[in-house]
């Protein structure tokens, strides 16, 4: 078959199809073109199109919304006017629309529509629904509200049954409370339950046998004065008996202290009983038996002396107190291995729950480990330190070790403070006779820390590790123990804190005066104390503030008798326990009338705690002369310690000896 030829376009049908591809647009008119030639050529405009909207076959617009736009014209409200060309001449049309055939098959018929009566529901919880309450989810070109497919329709509750009303009355009874069983009853059954099986003849070849029941006990004896009780039980039930009660016996009756008058016999078993059984009493202590002390103590053994608890303030007096256990565990702990004052402080107060032996180890561990900076001190170079650099040098002077023992002990939980004054040390000269007192001023420095009782005590650890001799400029390392146990009161005797609330004196005073402690005990610049060597004393346990004359100089135009006497730091010091064994003799050096009779030995005459000599004032010797106490060490090369009196005066003269000073005395 042949195409069919294009059929012509009436003006009509232009129009309509022009009129097609300007729908949803406003209508617009075109400019009008001013005559003459322009000043300046136009540039050449290309043609402004619009795309038609989409449709569907069947002619119906699918989206009522304007198609692509140019972006100049985004928010423009008209349209852009025609081309123009350049001899101002309208674009011809564009060419016409082919024409729509016509299809010769008819459209399919749709299916019959079945009415709503012909669904049935169904007895499930998936519902049909109706097609009267349900409308279709799209809609062609409409603005109403739709309706969703799961919408309830009377229809869908159509069926459906409800759960009956709740009532109490029709729930059945429940079941009878179980009453408790009476433990009688319980325990009846279980017995019964224990009881053999009786034989029962399932057949006449089966023998029967009979179970017997266990022989009866026997019965017990009773006592008359015992009585037992038997609980009454319901008919059938087992009686149960409690245990009988234990005869109530004397401890006399035991073998123990058997005497006459106790009646040990009762009726009609025989038992023994004692006389409390009649009486309801204890029985009469036995007199008879009685220990006779006055012959047992003869012959008791009697405990040693030194084993008996002793009387004295072991524990209030520093000086006759044994610290042998903390200066000993104060020698474990090198100061080269120590990592930090912290952990230095907890191992040394470990083992010690005493404030007093802390105090002490603490006192003990600077005297091993701190040496005195003699360099510094002479050359007058002494800086500032910290406990810690102290630590790691090993050096310091008094401030070091004042410093120190505070850090260690405030690290240990010990009260200690460091207490900075004047010291009567090194380059300390008394004053001499007509000197001006000077004006207070500071040189030392030392420690007060809280012992045993709340009791604030005065220690010197600098002076307590060692000496320095300025002559030689060497330091002399010597444990002067004495610097820790000697009291507060002797302790200000060398010792002025700059703050006055420090001085913790014993005998009640407050404080003392800057001119008291500067001049001396003596009371006068020109009475100098009397010259005691500290390390003898201190090792002998001789007190240096207890020696007579207490003067250092001696006038010799006098006459009469001078008394010398010295006594122990303690009264109960006692010096094996305390100090290094045996006391040594003491003797005096003398020079005779005029000091021209040659020297002469005088021993001292002792109780054990005081040792005294009186010698004449005209055979001391002549004015400028020194004389002095002595110990004798070594009697005719032998150890001179517990050597007595009488001994000592029978060999002077017949054997050597050697010894060392304990003070001494200026003849003026």
């Amino acid at each position: 078959m042949a195409a069919e030829p294009p059929r012509p376009q009436t003006i009509h049908s232009r129009i309509a199809a022009l009129n097609l591809g300007h729908l949803g647009r406003a209508p617009t008119t075109p400019a009008p073109i001013e005559s003459g030639p322009p000043l300046h050529p136009l540039p050449l405009l290309r043609s402004q199109t619009t795309n038609l909207p989409a449709t569907l076959s069947n002619g119906h617009i699918i989206g009522d919304a304007i198609g692509n736009e140019p972006e100049s014209l985004t928010h423009s409200r008209f349209l852009p006017p025609s081309a123009i060309t350049r001899t101002c001449q309208k674009k011809p049309s564009p060419p016409a629309l082919p024409p729509r055939k016509h299809s010769s098959q008819p459209s399919p018929a749709l299916p019959p529509r079945r009415s709503s009566a012909a669904l049935h529901r169904r007895e499930s919880s998936g519902s049909i629904s109706s097609t009267i309450s349900t409308i279709s989810t799209i809609s062609v070109g409409t603005d109403g509200p739709s309706r969703t497919p799961g919408s309830r329709t009377p229809s869908t509750d159509a069926g459906r049954k409800l759960a009956p009303v709740f009532n109490p009355s029709t729930l059945p009874p429940l079941p009878p409370k179980r009453t408790p069983q009476p433990v009688d009853t319980r325990y009846r059954d279980i017995e019964r339950s224990r009881m053999g099986l009786m034989p029962t003849k399932s057949s006449p070849n089966v023998t029967t046998r009979t179970v017997e029941s266990p022989p009866t006990l026997p019965s017990r004896a009773t006592h008359h004065l015992l009585q037992t009780t038997v609980r009454k039980e319901s008919a059938g039930a087992i009686p149960l008996e409690r245990p009988p009660a234990l005869p109530a016996r004397s401890a006399l009756l035991f073998g123990m202290n058997k005497a006459e008058g106790i009646s040990t016999t009762a009726g009609g078993d025989g038992s023994t009983l004692g006389s409390e059984a009649s009486t309801g009493g204890p029985p009469p202590v036995p007199l008879s038996s009685k220990p006779d002390l006055s012959k047992l103590l003869p012959a008791k053994p009697k405990l040693a002396a030194q084993s008996q608890p002793s009387s004295l303030p072991v524990f209030s007096c520093l000086c006759c107190r044994d610290f042998s256990a903390p200066d000993n565990h104060a020698t474990k702990f090198p100061r080269e291995g120590v990592p930090s004052i912290g952990w230095l402080a907890t191992q040394l107060v470990a083992p010690f729950t005493s404030p007093t032996d802390q105090a002490r180890v603490i006192f003990a561990w600077l005297h091993h480990n701190i040496a005195y900076d003699v360099v510094a001190f002479c050359n007058h170079t002494v800086k500032p330190s910290t406990p810690a650099n102290t630590l790691a040098t090993g050096l310091a002077v008094c401030e070091g070790y004042a410093g120190l023992f505070t850090a260690i002990a405030s690290s240990a939980g010990l009260e200690s403070l460091v207490v900075g004054g004047h010291g009567k040390g090194a380059g300390f000269s008394p004053l001499q006779p007509g000197q001006p007192i000077p004006a207070e001023y500071s040189t030392h420095a030392w420690n007060v820390v809280k012992i045993d009782n709340g009791e604030w005590k005065l220690v010197d650890p600098c002076w307590g590790a060692g000496s320095v001799c300025l002559q030689d400029q060497k330091y002399n390392k010597r444990f002067a123990t004495r610097h820790f146990t000697m009291n507060n009161d002797e302790f200000g005797l060398r010792h002025f804190p700059t703050n006055k609330s420090l001085f913790h004196r014993v005998d009640g005073r407050q404080q003392i005066p800057w001119e008291e402690y500067i001049i001396g005990p003596s009371g006068s610049a020109a009475a100098m104390p009397v010259q005691v060597y500290e390390g003898v004393a201190e090792e002998e346990g001789v007190a240096e503030t207890k020696f007579s004359p207490s003067t250092y100089h001696l006038p010799v135009s006098a006459d009469g008798t001078i008394h010398f006497q010295f006594e122990k730091v303690c009264a109960h010091w006692d010096p094996i326990r305390n100090g290094p064994g045996k006391p040594y003799p003491y003797v005096m050096r003398i020079h005779n009338a005029d000091g021209r009779g040659g020297d002469e030995i005088r021993v001292f005459n002792t109780n054990g705690s005081v040792w005294w000599l009186d010698v004449e004032n005209r055979l001391l010797g002549r004015k400028g002369q020194t004389v002095g106490i002595f110990t004798i060490q070594e009697l005719g090369g032998e150890n001179a310690r517990g050597v007595s009196v009488e001994e000592c005066r029978r060999a002077m003269g017949r054997k050597g000896w050697s010894g060392g000073a304990l003070a001494a005395w200026e003849l003026v």
